[in-house]
């Protein structure tokens, strides 16, 4: 086997003077490896990806261990005894991180275009044109699987007026803008539909193979652990408790968790009257249309409206789950958020049998308020239903349901939850 590209001895990580949340872990990784992280919300995953980047949340500190990176030219660098100014040099140009949630990794205030270029003019300073820059821009967009006919309309776009899939593609480009060595994808799917997921996958697959690059992929997700990683390891409260190849950690019960995977109890008699009442439309969609306005071409030009939906109908019927399946941009989130009373549509009619849907939104971070706690947050939801409710027993209620325990999570903030913790929020 060839020299490893990064080996990690020991490392512990801690908040202040608590228990460390990761423990004596030890692994290495070779250039064009694909190596998978997996354990549940809050098993240290991502904490580790950070300590690798020198990017840990303020509290955390590295209590021990080293992690050794080796460049393809000079002499090996330990990744934690490095400055602020020595960062510059590896982050970014030799390894490379792929958030999860890509509406809060790109800047909401500016356009794509410039978002890119920002990254291009940092990492490729060799590309002294304008048009130097483009064509590499260009070229990226390409290498992302992005339509060539949708290039304009992206770049010209802000990451909101996009879909979750082109958003991760374009997180991806951003990535790999300074071509690094390796690659740490930070559960990049989470968000995504199966079919976007599928084709994410198999992009980032392409382009590891393609330049060479280790890659450390982090996910709760046996399906993708099995998808797009040779060797895993499993870590369950900051320890590693297996190690070994993909096919010979799927084979263990849970994967290796033990009896840690965690399932939410339903309410009997809740599900028997759903049974019973399963002929019952909750929800019918008759010839939707939704389009939304490009862009005016002149100020005081009239916009020519977007077909994003066109004649979709359906129903859904008490106790029912129905999928809306299909490609990023083809209008299925557009189709939710006009249910959810957020979008208008051109035609068509939307009957329910009582209340208007609710709908979980996409990106977790982007819809949580990062300056109120959790408590805060849902009981806030809770005085908008009305009616005489204690609203912190009924919080607690919630959090215990979604496996959050109260005592331990009502007074953190969502920027303290792992993105799997943040999604059950």
């Amino acid at each position: 086997m060839s020299s490893p590209l990064l080996t990690v001895t020991k490392l512990s990580i801690a908040f202040l003077d608590a228990p460390p949340v990761v423990k004596d872990l030890s692994f290495s990784l070779h250039p064009g490896e694909r190596m998978g992280f997996l354990g549940l919300s809050g098993s240290g995953k991502s904490l580790t990806a950070l300590a690798l980047l020198g990017l840990l949340p303020s509290g955390a500190t590295i209590t021990s261990g080293t992690a050794t990176y080796y460049p393809e030219e000079g002499e090996a660098v330990d990744l934690f005894s490095l400055t602020g100014n020595q960062w510059q040099e590896i982050r970014g140009k030799e390894i490379g991180l792929i958030f999860q949630e890509p509406l809060t990794a790109l800047n909401p205030t500016h356009r794509i275009e410039s978002q890119l270029m920002e990254a291009i003019d940092q990492f490729r300073p060799a590309l002294t044109t304008t048009q130097a820059r483009k064509d590499y821009l260009t070229t990226w967009l390409n290498r992302v699987e992005l339509a060539e006919a949708d290039h304009e309309r992206i770049l010209a776009a802000y990451p909101h007026e996009l879909s979750g899939g082109q958003r991760q593609r374009l997180l991806i480009a951003l990535s790999l803008l300074a071509e690094p060595r390796f690659l740490i994808a930070d559960e990049p799917t989470t968000a995504l539909d199966t079919i976007t997921e599928a084709a994410i996958l198999q992009l980032l697959d392409r382009l590891r193979k393609a330049m060479n690059m280790g890659l450390l992929f982090i996910t709760h997700d046996l399906t993708v652990i099995e998808r797009i990683t040779d060797r895993a390891l499993v870590l369950q409260n900051g320890n590693l408790i297996h190690q070994g190849s993909t096919a010979e950690i799927l084979a263990l019960p849970n994967a290796g968790l033990g009896g840690g995977l965690t399932s939410i109890d339903t309410d009997e008699n809740t599900s028997q009257d759903l049974t019973n009442n399963s002929s019952l439309k909750v929800l019918e969609v008759e010839k939707l249309s939704i389009s939304y306005p490009s862009r005016k071409t002149w100020p005081w030009s009239k916009p020519a409206n977007f077909p994003v939906v066109r004649d979709i109908s359906f129903t859904i019927n008490a106790g029912e789950w129905v999928a809306l399946v299909g490609p990023s941009g083809c209008g299925k989130t557009t189709t939710a958020r006009h249910l959810a009373g957020l979008v208008s549509a051109d035609t068509g009619t939307v009957t329910t049998s009582g209340e208007r849907p609710q709908l979980v939104f996409q990106d977790p971070s982007s819809s949580l308020n990062p300056s109120h706690s959790l408590r805060t947050i849902l009981t806030e939801v809770l005085r908008n239903q009305g009616g005489a409710i204690k609203l912190q027993h009924k919080s607690n209620e919630l959090l215990a349901a979604v496996g959050l325990p109260p005592e331990t999570y009502a007074k953190r903030f969502p920027h303290q939850l792992s993105g799997g913790q943040r999604q059950r929020v």
